[in-house]
Parts: C-alpha cells; structure tokens; sequence
C-alpha cells in the first residue's frame, strides 16, 4: 500500500486467504523496498471474520509505516523477522492470532513521538482477543507503552529457547575455541580424541575478562583442531598440576561430543556444583548442555547466558498496563519489563513502571518474572510468578491487592530504592518461597524500607544467609498478617529489625520438615502453610505480641495451590 489516509483489508466470513513471501531477505532501512509480505506506507487495518495465513520466509509478516490494526480475524502469520510491525502502534482487538517470529519479535513499535494530530505514537495495545506468540527476541517490544484489557483477552507468549520455532544464530570463530567460567581460580586444558593413539593435548590460555550487572566471566582460548569427535576438557588446580597431563591429577573431567555449531563452552560454578552450556563467543547465543557428571546444580546470577538480543516477554520502553484478561509467558528473559533508560522521542522522560490492576498472570522466567527500571505496582488480580532469578523488582514495589505468588532462586520481591519507602504492603494475598531474601530492600532510611500496614502474606526464604525480611536500616509495620520463615543464624536479626516488634511481633524456632502444616493464629486469623521443604526454623509472626504457632501432621482446611490458606 503506497498511499492513502487509512486502508482496510479485510478477510471476509467463510473465506481462507493465503500469502506466500519467498523473497529474499530486503534491507529494512530502506524505504524504497517493502519489508513485510504485507506492507503499507499508511495506516493499515487487517480485519473481517475469515482467515488469512501469511507466511514471510526472509522478512516481517505485517508491516506498516504507521498504525495497525488486526479486529475480530483468524490470523496465522509465520514470519522471519518482526510478525506483526506497526511503527506508530499496534492495536489487536478480538479475533484468533498466532504469531510465529523464527528470528524477530512477536509485536513491535518503534516510533515514541506525538503526531501532527497530537496522538502518542508507540503503543501495543490487546484486548478481547486470543494471541499466541512464538518468538526468538521478545514477544512484545514496544516503544511507548503496553496495554492489556477485557477479561476475555488471552495472550500465551514463548521466547527463545521456550518457541518451538526459534532460530540460533551459530556464527562460529574460524580460529580459536573458548571456554568460559565464573570464577578465576582454576587452569584449564583440552584433550580432542579419537582413540589411545589419536589424540592432542592444548592448554587453555587466559584470554579475557567482561563484567557484567550481575556476573563477571573470564575466557580461555586454545587452537582450533578438526577431525575428532570427542573433546576431554580438564580443570587443574594449578600450574604444576596441569602440567603432568595425568587426568588422575585434575579436579574435574568433562568428556563431551564435539559440537561444531558453537565455539565456546561455558560452565558455571555455583554451590560446589558445574553447570555447562554451548555458547558462541561472538554472539552468546546458547544451547542448554545439561549437568557434569558428578556436579549438577542451576546457574547462578540470574539468566546468565541471554544473547545479546533481547528475549523479553512484554517490554515497554516507558510503561506497561494489565487491567484484565489472561496473560501467560515463558521468557528466557525477564517476563515482563518496563525499561526507564532511553529518551522517549516526545521529549518525556520515560516512567518506566509496571502496573497490574486485574486479570491472571502466569510468569516462568529464567531471569526477572516482573522488572520495572522504576515502580511496580499490583492493585488487584492474580499474579504467579512461577519461576524466576528474583520474582519481583523496581525501583519500588508496591502491593495493595490481589494474589500475589512468586518462586525464585535468588530474591522474592527486591526493591532497590535506596532511599524512602522500597518495598510498601497494604493488601492482598503474598506468597514467596524463594533462596534469597523474601523482601528485600535496599532502602537506607530509618525503619522505612518495607512497610506493612495491611494483607496476608507468607515469606519462606530457604537459604543460610539470607533473610525472610531483609532491609538496610529496619522496617515499619501498622497493619496486616505476616508469617516469615528463614534458617536460623545468619540473617534472621534483619527480620525483627522494627521499631515496635515487641508489641506486634514474634521469634520462634522450630524445627519444621518437609511436608508439616505450620499453624500460625494471629490476632482472629489463622495462616495454614504446609512446608515446601525441611528447614532448622526462625519463625517471625507480625500482627500478634502474643501468636499461636504450633505444627500438625494433617489439617482439614482446603489449601490453595501453594500449600497455604489464610482463615
């Protein structure tokens, strides 16, 4: 379409329509040539009760210059690059969408200006509609702001490695093979073999350094051999000891298949355990490897091997909005996430924040479930973070109601504010199981950094070191219904860290095994919670100078599908 105000095409009832892009790939810079399989220089709607399939080999799906809009359609679209592109906005509104993105994003905006009619360019916006996205990079990358409505909506997005259809760049140096680690104490060397008489032995020599937010990793290089289909990698604890090539001497044999798609091993070290992935040096894209024999154990630090392209759920580069509907993403990246750190082009500074007012979200990430470079903020609704690096963070987190439910490996909900109020508890149902601290707040100010004044909520921090409640310089408390287990020693002093505690809280331990129902009475409600796991027990109760905590073998209250209920 290369002229107009606004053009509709539309797929009528009862009709299957069909289009084939099997061009090569096309410059998207320029705008003499059409980058989409259906492509528009004006405002483009897509709509009708039919069906329409599009299938882009090398290019975007749907792409307009300016605004689009897809209603009440059947929509297939398969696409190479971006499935769906509006650069003013995308709006989707009813109708059945799959979008499949082998090398691109799901839905995408790129314009954050005000037109000549004083409209806000940028947003994504769905509602009453049924979206499945499949996508290499994110399945929503906006570049104003995400909205989601209307409790009919229903979005199921997949990223990366979680897309049946995700493509991996495997660009391979033609000189040099790597391997990194997260820690420098160790040497490394490599036995590429075909049998006792075919073999060569290469020692791994340091090559670099890069820090990252969370990690730091350090590269080892050794030569390029061809030809073998087994490689032996060895880690020595020294000089001398590598120096014998005698495997009996080494701390650690990993015997692995040659994998000529990738150049780079990459191990992790965490709790005495080795972790490995395939990686390329050049682009970081992985393949997950599995445990070593005779180590195991997750990754620490967060996603430690996203790409170096983007693998959100939902991103927005000033704010996300969910009202209602029902939303489920499994990202290899954060879920969801609000960024505040690129200029807007209507000369805003960007908000980046987060909010939830209603609708069922189901979050599995292998990095953030929910982050907001600024405030999240949860009024209502369901919210299950299934799996996550830390479930919940912002500038400032913000819960008055709602369910709220967060698994993580390292903090539940983190606020990293280091001053004010960080984390703020008002309402609603908290549950968090985690091994780092249950709330944790960076915030420095005086019994400031979480405050309690209403909710029910249930913090279970399972990790030495590490504290249910964990903040800079105490909280505060006026209100609601606490329960915070973490083991005992370590941390567990920040966890009574509040200016009234005697009058509204209290410690006990015990002594809880996997599987115990855990009876807390807290002024007229009782909290149930069977025991996710065995735990040597410092048990904190806000609400009550005076609780009943007391553990049973079985109860008769129905519990919810986190083992726990409020009553």
């Amino acid at each position: 379409v290369i002229s107009g105000d606004k053009v509709t095409i539309t797929a009528k009832k009862g009709c299957e329509n069909y289009i084939y892009d099997t061009r090569e790939a096309v410059d998207s810079s320029d705008e003499t040539l059409c980058s989409g399989a259906i492509y528009s220089l004006v405002d483009l709607e897509i709509s009708g009760k039919g069906s329409l399939t599009l299938i882009s080999e090398n290019n975007n799906g749907i792409h307009t210059k300016g605004d689009l809009w897809v209603k009440n359609l059947t929509l297939l679209v398969t696409s190479e690059d971006n499935a769906l592109k509006g650069n003013d906005s995308v709006t989707v509104e009813g109708g059945d969408i799959t979008l499949i993105a082998t090398r691109g994003d799901g839905i995408k905006t790129t314009n954050s200006d005000v037109s000549s009619k004083g409209n806000q360019r940028g947003t994504v916006s769905i509602s009453g509609a049924t979206v499945t996205i499949y996508a290499a990079c994110d399945g929503i990358d906006s570049a104003y702001n995400v909205e989601i409505d209307d409790e009919t909506t229903l979005l199921n997005i997949y990223t990366d490695k979680y897309s049946n259809y995700s493509k991996e760049v495997t660009a391979v140096s033609s000189d040099n093979y790597y391997i990194r680690i997260n820690s420098s104490y160790y040497v490394y060397s490599v036995k590429y073999y075909n049998s006792d008489s075919d073999y060569i032995w290469e020692n791994a020599e340091y090559h670099s350094k890069v820090s990252g937010m969370r990690s730091t990793y350090y590269y080892y290089t050794y030569p390029v051999h061809t030809g073998y289909s087994t490689v032996y990698y060895y880690i020595w604890e020294n000089e001398t000891s590598r120096a014998t090539c005698d495997a009996d001497e080494a701390l650690l044999e990993i015997e692995l298949s040659f994998n000529s798609s990738y150049d780079t091993l990459a191990l992790t070290i965490s709790g005495g355990y080795v972790y490995y992935d395939w990686t390329n040096y050049s682009t970081s894209s992985t393949q997950s490897g599995g445990n070593i024999p005779g180590g195991g154990g997750a990754m620490d630090g967060g996603n430690t091997d996203k790409g170096d392209y983007s693998t959100k759920g939902i991103k927005a580069a000033n704010e996300i909005i969910i009202n209602n509907g029902t939303v489920n993403i499994k990202s290899y990246d954060d879920s969801i996430h609000a960024n505040k750190d690129s200029a807007l082009e209507n000369g805003e500074t960007p908000v980046g924040n987060i909010t939830v007012n209603g609708g069922t979200l189901t979050l599995y990430s292998n990095d953030d479930g929910i982050h907001a470079d600024n405030a999240v903020s949860i009024t209502g609704g369901t919210v299950s973070v299934t799996n996550s690096y830390e479930g919940i963070e912002g500038s400032t987190v913000s819960i008055s109601g709602g369910y709220v439910s967060v698994i993580a490996r390292d903090d539940g909900v983190n606020g990293t504010a280091t001053s004010g109020t960080a984390i703020s508890i008002s309402g609603g149902t908290i549950y968090v199981y985690c091994t780092g601290d249950g709330l944790d707040s960076n915030s420095k100010t005086s019994y400031s950094g979480i405050v309690f004044s209403g909710g029910y909520a249930v913090i279970i921090a399972n990790s030495n070191g590490n504290s249910a409640i964990d903040t800079e310089a105490g909280y505060k408390y006026t209100g609601g219904c606490v329960v915070a287990l973490m083991p005992r020693g370590g941390m567990t002093s920040e966890a009574t860290h509040c200016s009234n505690f005697s009058s509204i809280g209290k410690s006990t331990q015990m002594s809880l095994s996997n599987g115990d129902y855990l009876v807390a009475s807290i002024g007229s409600s009782t909290a149930t919670v069977k025991m996710p796991c065995s735990m040597s027990a410092y048990v904190i109760t806000l609400g009550d100078s005076s609780p009943s905590v007391t553990t049973k073998s079985s109860v008769s209250v129905a519990l919810d599908s986190n083992g726990v209920s409020w009553n």
